[in-house]
């Protein structure tokens, strides 16, 4: 988008980036930006502006050309477009409602290619209706006057606006949970889809055609309401009532009477919804009548009498519940006389009276052990509990022995922090012989425990209802009338608010977990546990500088922080929601879902296969062992977040029968048992276009984790059939292994293998999948075949500069490093070409240096240096990294570098703060005790302290040693410990201690380190190194060798200088102009084609498995002569190709999903240490 000047709100024009197809300097600062329609000419302030935005544009279009252009156009989200007149134009515009933006063409075809005038945001703007044709959309900037063409088009304009005006305030939380109820997807008078109005007062959700008609009634009538935007009126108690009742059940009263003929259609017109709806509701034509009253006066002459004899609850309860009585007795004997008082009839259930008016909530027999500890119990026997008579009233739970009157325990409920409830599992039905099989546990805010015990599940839960809606508000009431696993206080911290703690409470319903405020206000938030992220601890300082443990949920796009009242009710509440939050059920929906809605082990396995079993042969055919398959299946069971499928770890014949068998033996199959004969059917339609529509309205059909899941499983099969002619397995064969477990058929059936069949092959269609995904898809496929195990070949190497001892041009050494070159390797070729003479005493390392000199890491001697070095890219200046070998001091801690292997623990006091601030607060260094045990670096409270505060695996994370400037360190000897979230700077006393430190983190990061090898390479080996597809020749060799000589001046002009900056930063400080000479410093330089052809050669090199030597190039570079530097060679690109800059990304990716696994394996490790 391009703007008049600063000030202006809307742009002057808008040029998508995947309509760009060039841009190119001009003239005077100028710079050119070409399309499909038009060249769009910019002039900048200085050449380095124009520079920095014709480099980003042309990064922009080698990305479109090697990933695919996006789609341009009007896209699914355009609700309306066409022309229209705007004031102050000269022609008509082409205007496009998308989404919430409205957009202003030129034309039509500027319309078809996404080249805007300009960009108006729906958000807060207005559409006032003008004289005849016209109208405006007023904005907080501007006012546009518009006109149409005709009346009609005027008012289907100012609609789609408004709706799209009010989709930008629309709120779907309260819709999405009211729909939940099934029959509330059509409205309850013209049975339109997914109605978003409903009527308050009258229990009914409506559609908007309908709730226009309703606003007529009056609001004494009917109370209309949104679901989306009138959010603040839906209280928890509304929403509930809204979910039990249903659409279905409220017609049962306004419309029992309703023939089929007389039900009112969603196309009907205003005046037809308007006589339907007023006999409905104002009038009542379809209502039943009373058994008991013959009119309306009757009933009101006994409430009357009721009020005056003070008996109208009881009169009112009758009344509903004889009402009841003959609803489900209709056409019965016995029916009582019409007119005759309710009064001289028994109340056919009392209850409802009872529990309004008796001030005893509930009471009876129940057996009480003494105050213990959590979780004990279960493991109590019979004989440590006592029977006591118990019972609860508003504010208090009293228990008394059979024999005394006075009460022995009186437990205020204003003081229960929570309620747990324990009921046994299926399988452990019989080990409860000498124990109680229904317990629940009250946790006081003293931290104290009352254990009680009950003799069946319906008393269980006939207790626990009771004291659970006596100890919380009415919001929680609803909930409790079923079956929960726990209830109580909490304190949480959500996104909305995140610095402040409030008070709620919590309902443990399954995997369900509900927020219900302290003020009977709304339900704040339901939390499917199924569907965590993630669900770990963490620790805050409190006010006393005291330690509190912290729940973290993480779900799909929000987290909550959860703390207990007292420490005991945390660990019990922490207990449940795992729990929950665990994969115990065997039907789909119970299963813990990813962020996109799938089963994680479908997820997972479906990511390890595609990684590293594309190429596999006979994938899925083969058969892994049984035994491990049984444990794997067990251990994604158990909590399928914390399984991490490994290469080396797992095999791929087991996960692929651990996929099978998911599907297999799930309750109902993703394809749904009820739909099989459907499915059935549409595999015998012709032609194939029907077919597959029949299809895809079947997949609609299917509730959404099917669907999503059903989409993964083919989605991943059609990658395994695009590389058949490696797996050996086409569609035919995925079909008949697949199909069977899609469809539980035990291998019976030709109709399922046809329709697994079809779905691979017609993947594309059937799910809609787009040309953007597909090329991605395909992409994806192939670096994934020919990229297997991020095994690279020589053509993979890269030049890299080295400094011997300090960041300066003399010291500055050039050479080639390998994927396999160790840190070893690379200080020993260093010395050797600068001749350093070899010394007993000296200990020389690479260091990684970063953040221009700040910090600086030594580099074990077994540790990969292109690994570490593609990582630069990550940062924010890639220049200010670079490799530096240097002499390190004379200490004995530095022998386990080289020498031998020491399992001593390590244990001290550091100063230390860290970054973002969890566990220390504030920006001080303060002193804490650090421990390096096991490959874990573990936080303790003190020195003698045996349980740490928190833990981190040292494979992850990196020690610099020095600290940032800006810091202000106590000490100079200091040192920066960094993982993927979370840095840590820790300060020493002394010189000594801080190496000593640093040699025993580098000791526990690789335990098998050998011995030291200072001269590895000798000068025959250096000469005889391939560099790409030519050897290795010295710049300064050999003068007679002229070709060799200019070959290798310019391939220093065809690399960019800006890839060049990352590895090269000393360079290019020294390249001031355009035209320079040459410098003689590099000692080696790669001497090859890099064309356009990289990735082909890399592939078909790869595919042959011939990665120890690159193919040779068929015609060498043509030579130019030494005294035109500033020529170039003919045919070849002035800068880095696009396949070039995607072979650098390719690499930094494979590198970077590596340490993004080890950060993965350390979150599981660093939880299961704190639990």
């Amino acid at each position: 988008m391009y703007f008049g000047n600063e000030k202006d709100a809307y742009p002057k024009g808008v040029v998508p980036l995947a309509a760009i197809q060039m841009a190119r300097p001009s003239k005077d600062n100028k710079f050119e930006i070409v399309t499909s329609q038009r060249i769009f000419v910019f002039k900048a302030d200085n050449e380095a502006v124009r520079r920095r935005w014709v480099s980003a544009l042309q990064d922009h279009v080698r990305d479109q050309l090697a990933f695919g252009r996006r789609w341009l156009g009007p896209g699914p989200r355009c609700q309306k477009h066409g022309f229209l007149e705007l004031k102050g134009t000269k022609s008509k515009v082409y205007v496009a409602i998308n989404a919430e933006q409205i957009w202003l063409h030129k034309s039509q075809q500027c319309f078809r290619t996404g080249i805007a005038m300009t960009l108006i945001e729906a958000r807060g703007a207005t559409v006032r209706d003008g004289k005849h044709k016209s109208f405006d959309l007023i904005t907080p900037y501007r006012t546009f006057s518009l006109t149409a063409d005709t009346e009609r088009e005027k008012r289907d304009w100012t609609e789609a606006l408004r709706e799209a005006i009010a989709e930008t305030l629309s709120d779907y939380e309260v819709a999405e949970k009211i729909w939940s109820n099934r029959s509330n997807r059509a409205c309850a008078d013209c049975r339109a889809a997914d109605p978003d109005w409903a009527s308050i007062n009258l229990c009914v959700v409506i559609c908007k055609n309908c709730a226009g008609q309703h606003r007529g009634l009056g609001t004494m009538v009917s109370k209309v309401q949104s679901l989306k935007l009138d959010t603040g009126v839906w209280s928890n108690q509304i929403v509930q009532l809204f979910i039990m009742l249903g659409n279905d059940r409220a017609n049962e009263f306004w419309a029992a009477r309703l023939s089929p003929s007389d039900q009112l259609r969603c196309d009907a017109s205003p005046s037809l919804r308007r006589e339907f709806i007023a006999r409905k509701y104002r009038e009542g034509r379809f209502r039943l009548e009373h058994p008991a009253f013959g009119s309306q006066e009757q009933l009101l002459k006994v409430l009357c009498s009721a009020v005056s004899e003070r008996t109208l609850l009881k009169t009112v309860t009758h009344i509903f519940s004889e009402a009841r009585t003959h609803q489900l007795t209709a056409g019965a004997d016995g029916q009582r006389p019409t007119g005759e008082p309710p009064d001289r009839y028994a109340a056919s259930d009392p209850g409802v009276y009872d529990e309004i008016m008796k001030t005893v909530l509930h009471s009876g027999f129940l057996f009480r052990s003494g105050c213990g500890g959590r979780g004990t119990a279960s493991r109590r026997s019979r004989e440590d509990f006592q029977k006591l008579w118990c019972s609860v009233d508003q504010s208090l739970l009293s228990c008394r022995s059979e024999r005394s009157a006075e009460a022995r325990v009186e437990i205020s409920l204003k003081d229960v922090a929570c309620l747990g409830v324990g009921r046994p599992e299926s399988s452990d039905a019989d080990g409860f012989a000498d124990r109680f099989r229904y317990t629940f546990e009250l946790y006081l805010t003293s931290d104290k425990v009352h254990q009680f015990g009950a003799e069946t599940a319906e008393g269980l839960h006939a207790w626990t209802s009771a004291i659970g809606k006596a100890a919380t508000p009415l919001s929680c009431h609803c909930l409790l009338t079923r079956e929960f696993e726990r209830v109580g206080r909490l304190r949480y911290r959500a996104m909305l608010d995140p610095r402040r703690w409030k008070e709620a409470y919590f309902v443990l319903q399954k995997s369900n977990l509900f927020v219900c405020p302290q003020n009977d206000g709304a339900a704040e938030d339901i939390i499917n546990l199924k569907r965590l992220q993630e669900l770990s601890v963490a620790w805050e300082e409190g006010q006393n500088h005291e330690k509190n443990e912290i729940l973290v949920l993480v779900e799909k796009g929000r987290t909550f922080h959860l703390r207990g009242v007292g420490r005991a009710d945390f660990s019990s509440w922490h207990s449940d929601i795992r729990r929950a939050g665990g994969g115990k059920g065997n039907a789909l929906r119970e299963q813990q879902l990813s962020r996109n809605d799938i089963p994680i082990i479908v997820d997972s396995c479906i990511a390890f296969i595609t990684q590293y079993g594309l190429g596999h042969e006979g994938i899925y055919r083969k058969n892994g062992a049984a035994s491990r398959i049984k444990l794997l299946m067990e251990e994604f069971r158990k909590d399928a977040r914390d399984v991490k499928l490994r290469i080396g770890d797992h095999f791929i014949e087991d996960v692929t029968d651990v996929l099978k068998r998911f599907f297999r033996e799930i309750d109902d199959p993703v394809v749904m048992a009820d739909l099989r004969p459907l499915w059935r059917e549409a595999a015998k339609m012709q032609p194939k276009a029907l077919r597959l529509d029949r299809y895809k309205e079947l997949i609609r059909t299917l509730p959404r984790v099917n669907r999503t899941t059903l989409a993964a499983l083919v989605s991943h099969l059609y990658r395994v059939q695009k590389c058949a002619d490696l797996n050996q397995m086409c569609t035919k064969n995925l079909s008949l292994l697949f199909a069977p477990s899609l469809f539980q058929t035990d291998g019976k059936g030709e109709h399922e293998v046809k329709i697994v069949e079809d779905l691979i092959d017609n993947y594309l269609r059937v799910f809609e999948i787009d040309e953007e995904q597909r090329n991605q898809m395909e992409l994806e496929i192939s670096l994934i075949t020919s990229w297997k195990d991020t095994q690279l070949s020589q053509a993979g190497d890269l030049i890299i500069e080295v400094y011997l001892e300090a960041k300066t041009p003399d010291s500055c050494v050039t050479l080639k490093v390998s994927p396999s070159m160790c840190a070893e390797e690379l200080t020993n070729q260093v010395l050797y070409m600068r001749n350093v003479p070899p010394a007993d005493k000296d200990v020389w390392m690479t260091f990684e240096v970063i953040e221009d000199g700040q910090l600086e890491r030594p580099l074990h001697p077994k540790e990969k240096v292109l690994e570490q070095a593609l990582q630069w890219c990550k940062m924010a200046d890639p220049s200010s990294a670079h490799l530096l070998v240097k002499r390190v001091p004379k200490r004995d801690g530095l022998d386990i570098l080289t020498s031998y292997k020491c399992d001593l623990t390590k244990v001290g006091v550091l100063r230390c703060r860290e970054e973002p601030p969890k566990l220390l607060q504030g920006n001080k260094f303060q002193e804490r005790s650090f421990q390096i045990k096991k490959n874990k670096l573990l936080l303790l409270k003190d020195k003698k302290s045996i349980r740490a505060e928190k833990e981190w695996s040292l494979k992850a994370m990196k020690v610099y040693v020095g600290l940032r400037r800006k810091l202000k360190a106590p000490t100079r000897w200091g040192f920066t410990v960094m993982s993927h979230k979370h840095q840590l700077f820790l300060c020493c006393p002394s010189e000594a201690d801080l190496w000593d430190w640093v040699s025993s983190f580098l000791k526990a990061q690789n335990d098998k380190p050998g011995p030291p090898v200072l001269r590895r390479h000798s000068s025959s080996d250096i000469a005889k190194q391939k560099f790409g597809t030519m050897p290795l020749v010295p710049i300064r060799g050999d003068d007679s060798n002229r070709g060799m000589l200019s070959a290798n001046q310019t391939l220093r002009k065809l690399h960019d200088r800006r890839t060049l900056s990352m590895y090269f930063p000393m360079k290019v400080q020294q390249d001031g102009g355009e035209e320079r000479c040459e410098s003689p410093e590099p000692l080696y330089e790669e001497v090859g084609d890099f064309g356009l052809q990289v990735l082909k050669s890399l592939e078909s090199s790869f595919l042959s498995g011939d990665g120890e030597r690159a193919r040779e190039p068929r015609e060498p570079p043509t030579a130019r002569s030494p005294a035109a530097p500033s020529e170039a060679v003919e045919g070849s690109p002035a800068g880095p190709t696009s396949s070039q800059e995607l072979l650098l990304q390719e690499m930094t990716s494979a590198f970077g999903r590596k340490a993004e696994r080890e950060q993965d394996e350390e979150e599981p490790r660093e939880q299961e240490a704190l639990d």
